[in-house]
């Protein structure tokens, strides 16, 4: 589902995975959502699906609040035979003043949902039999080289 379209303050579009943004955009939203493209590569379970020039679209609809769109992007017929591209979807009324861990784990959230809801059906991440949770991980100590 995409959002409806809005009067928006601003609005960014960049690649799923990189470079960054040209502009004024919003680091810490754009490394965000960067890190969950980057994710969409791993632990996927379902159709084989074409993700790779997926865009970020970023609308700025007031102070801090924002809608987050992944839109699925062009693909080259002689390299994705057998693929289905990624059907895009939106979500809105975000805080963008969140930190980048909590918004990474907040648009990861969002995306396991869209996904796994979706047809055809996806799991994302998943181990074994479970989806896995996105939650901003702690490291509480420091390996010594001889732990690693």
């Amino acid at each position: 589902m995409f959002m409806p379209e809005e009067s928006y303050l601003k609005v960014w579009e960049f690649p799923i995975t990189g470079p960054d943004t040209s502009g004024e955009s919003p680091e810490h939203v754009v490394a965000a959502c960067h890190a969950v493209g980057r994710d969409l590569q791993c632990r996927w379970h379902g159709p084989d699906t074409y993700t790779q020039n997926c865009v970020w679209t970023i609308s700025l609809v007031g102070p801090g609040l924002g809608h987050i769109a992944l839109k699925a992007g062009p693909r080259p017929r002689h390299k994705t035979e057998g693929t289905s591209p990624l059907r895009g979807f939106g979500f809105g009324e975000t805080d963008l003043d969140q930190s980048a861990q909590k918004l990474t784990v907040l648009i990861a959230g969002e995306v396991q949902d869209q996904l796994a809801g979706g047809m055809p059906y996806v799991q994302w991440p998943i181990k074994k039999q479970r989806l896995l949770m996105p939650v901003v991980a702690r490291r509480t100590r420091c390996l010594g080289s001889s732990e690693l």
